[in-house]
């Protein structure tokens, strides 16, 4: 064998050996890596296990506070999935109601319209009725303001004029009340006031046990003169006839007045029947002395009386119009006995005479 051969044997076992080198050598590495992962893995496991004692005794240490929580959690839970139910249940009954409101309004739309368009109308309406009523309010508020302004300037001239204007209201007061006793044709007492005065004078006298007498004095056939003459002429007859009678009945307390139509009424206070009777018969006196024509009585050709004539003394128990009464029924006597004539009736005895002119 020559040189050069030898040193490529010589290279090539070199080589050779090298390679068995690493080969050895790379199990080796190996195992050490793996030796080192699994020393880190026993460390990583050792603290597992350290971590696991501690949640396990801090588990063991506070376990029912920890199962109560849990307990609680839940019943919380059981709580909101039973609201949630419920909630559930409402919400898929108020969708079940609005399909069947909408269904309706689907199939019923046009009638729907129609009732809103009306509802509409009437809402119309009512706005307009308010706004009129709150225009009339307000007119009314304008008045009352001017009324209340009118009240204020009266109110300022009564404070500054109040005794002339008192003066003036009495005065006033007073006129009507005469002008309320008067009859306004005759000008003399009217029935308001005879009946007034009578219930006064009844009592005065029953206190005093004075008498007192009423008379009731009628036209003779007024009709008859109405028909004849007219009414205007009836109204002039009954005028002369008061104006006869007052010309006779002068004293104070003593009171003529229209007893109505053609009837007049005399009250004579403090006066008996002899008194009363005179009176009557000096009426029927004066009455003769103007003559006012009647040619259609059949009494006589002028105006005459029948007069009615009554007196007592009031009692206890008794009334005014007792004494009215009893001249009425005197009247009716007068009346019946030919007119023209006093007839008196006493209301103790009842009892009557006539006498004549």
């Amino acid at each position: 064998m020559n040189q050069p051969e030898s040193h490529e044997i010589r290279a090539e076992a070199l080589s050779n050996s090298q390679a068995d080198n690493q080969l050895d050598l790379q199990p080796d590495h190996q195992l050490r890596l793996e030796i080192s992962d699994l020393c880190q893995e026993v460390k990583r496991l050792q603290q597992a296990n350290s971590d696991l004692k501690i949640v396990l005794e801090t588990t063991i240490a506070h376990g029912d506070a920890v199962q109560k929580q849990l307990q609680a959690e839940v019943i919380e839970r059981q709580k909101t999935e039973a609201t949630l139910k419920s909630c559930l249940e409402i919400i898929t009954r108020r969708k079940s109601d609005l399909e069947i409101i909408l269904e309706t309004t689907v199939e019923h739309g046009d009638t729907v319209e129609i009732e809103l368009q009306e509802a509409n109308q009437k809402l119309q309406h009512q706005i307009d009725e308010r706004q009129k009523a709150e225009a009339k309010l307000r007119s009314v508020l304008e008045i009352l303001s001017r009324d209340k302004a009118d009240l204020e300037i009266m109110l300022q001239l009564t404070a500054a004029h109040g005794d002339v204007l008192q003066n003036q209201l009495e005065r006033d007061v007073e006129e009507a009340k005469i002008i309320a006793d008067i009859d306004g044709l005759t000008q003399i007492a009217n029935r308001r006031k005879l009946n007034e005065y009578v219930m006064d004078e009844w009592g005065k006298m029953a206190r005093e046990k004075l008498p007192i007498s009423f008379m009731l004095c009628d036209v003779d056939y007024f009709k008859l003169y109405n028909d004849t003459y007219g009414h205007q002429a009836g109204d002039r007859c009954l005028i002369q006839v008061a104006e006869a009678i007052s010309r006779v009945v002068k004293r104070p307390a003593d009171l003529v007045a229209r007893y109505g139509g053609e009837e007049f009424g005399v009250i004579l206070p403090n006066t008996n029947s002899q008194g009363a009777i005179q009176v009557a018969e000096m009426v029927l006196a004066e009455l003769q002395k103007i003559q006012i024509p009647h040619l259609s009585s059949t009494v006589q050709s002028y105006v005459t009386l029948s007069i009615g004539v009554s007196s007592t003394v009031p009692v206890n128990g008794a009334s005014p119009e007792s004494l009215i009464a009893v001249a009425d029924r005197a009247l009716y006597e007068a009346k019946k006995q030919g007119r023209n004539c006093v007839v008196f009736k006493s209301c103790n005895a009842l009892t009557a005479f006539k006498t004549n002119i």
